[in-house]
């Protein structure tokens, strides 16, 4: 994962937000395989949502990441 990504995630993570995947189009959050980082129990998605997928880090991928 892009190491800029990963801050955001974990800035989010801090102040426990969700973050819009559409707003991280610049760091191009569709070359990683979101449903392999949400297997492995790193981060969550929210696919139901009026701001469309959102993603937050899990406690486990905070401590991955960080």
């Amino acid at each position: 994962m892009d190491e800029l990504l990963a801050r955001v995630l974990i800035k989010a993570k801090e102040m426990t937000k969700w973050v819009p995947i559409k707003y991280l189009v610049m760091h191009r959050p569709h070359s990683i395989d979101l449903l392999k980082l949400e297997d492995d129990g790193l981060i969550l998605v929210k696919r139901r949502s009026p701001d469309g997928i959102l993603i937050m880090l899990t406690l486990k991928g905070y401590h991955y990441f960080k």
